[in-house]
């Protein structure tokens, strides 16, 4: 016997199992589509949404290591700007914040370690307008502005100031490059290394002659002081011998008006030593910038100064010097 067909040709039981089938597609499309949509509406929502903040600068400069930031003797402050970076899978959808400090513990850490003892930047000497920045919706950064007032900075010494990234809003997590240690040292306009060249002569001893040419640092010892610096011997000036023949209690610091030296005295104090060492400036000198202007590569200028010993003094040892800038220090 032959079971009659549909229109479609079919039988009644492979109409069923054809109904069948195609209830099954339509439910696996479903399951496939809800399962989109449901990871779609996941990420509109941030659900897998996950952002860290960080200093820039202390990923490059590595952990537990100081920023050298020497400053220009100014009477505007210097602002140091201390950037945080979020780093996330998309865009913030809404303002987020950052909040710094400062971390003492960083300067015990590095001293310990270095065998140095720097100090925290005073308060006097700076200013902060808020520890708390704002980054705004669609950005990525923003910075701590630190004013520094150089004018008020000491000049003979080497301060840190630790900035550490405290805490994020927006469940923003904190990397492990969230702390930035800043040296702070002011230096005005004549500090830096130059190429001496010149002479000197003693009248006690005439076999004495200066070591020219020789590289050395003049050191900001104040506004518009610096004081002569030697790797070699420290604050002093060699003679004869790189081995260190040197007049002791003795290092001239030159005091500068515009681009003339008008004084010049002794770093150890005038009347130092068992000597008695002074420095004065010679009238007969050039006792000015030759050559460009204080701070520019290549300027030059040219200083005579007179070693004295005793009180009442007595001139010992003139020299005749040309400083020539070579870069800062």
């Amino acid at each position: 016997m032959f079971l009659r067909q549909n229109c479609l040709g079919l039988n009644k039981s492979q109409r069923n199992m054809k109904n069948i089938t195609y209830l099954l597609v339509i439910i696996l499309l479903s399951m496939v589509t809800f399962s989109f949509n449901s990871c779609h509406k996941g990420d509109d929502n941030n659900t897998n949404f996950s952002a860290s903040a960080e200093l820039p600068l202390a990923a490059n400069n590595g952990v537990g290591n100081i920023v050298a930031e020497p400053l220009l003797i100014n009477s505007t402050p210097q602002v140091i700007q201390c950037v945080v970076n979020i780093s996330s899978s998309k865009a913030l959808s809404t303002a987020a914040t950052a909040t710094f400090g400062l971390d003492n513990t960083a300067i015990i850490a590095y001293n310990n370690a270095n065998g140095t003892n720097y100090a925290l930047l005073p308060a006097a000497d700076y200013t902060v307008p808020g520890w708390t920045v704002s980054i705004p919706a669609g950005q990525t950064s923003s910075y701590l502005n630190i004013s520094i007032i150089t004018s008020k900075v000491d000049p003979s010494q080497i301060y840190l100031l630790p900035i550490k990234l405290e805490s994020a809003s927006n469940d923003i997590t904190i990397d492990k490059y969230n702390e930035v240690l800043y040296c702070i040292q002011v230096k005005n306009q004549y500090d830096g290394t130059y190429v001496v060249t010149g002479s000197l002569v003693d009248n006690t001893n005439p076999a004495i002659y200066g070591l020219y040419p020789e590289t050395i640092e003049l050191q900001t010892t104040g506004a518009n002081t610096d004081a002569y610096y030697d790797s070699n011997v420290g604050f002093a000036e060699l003679f004869n011998t790189p081995n260190g023949s040197y007049y002791g209690s003795f290092s001239p610091i030159f005091t500068f008006s515009g681009n003339t030296v008008t004084a010049v005295t002794n770093y150890y104090g005038q009347l130092s030593g068992d000597y008695e060492r002074s420095a004065v400036i010679s009238s007969s000198g050039v006792n000015t910038y030759t050559t460009g202007s204080p701070g520019q590569p290549g300027s030059v200028f040219q200083v005579q100064y007179i070693m004295t010993q005793g009180n009442p003094a007595v001139p010992r040892t003139t020299f005749t010097q040309t400083f020539t800038y070579k870069g800062s220090r």
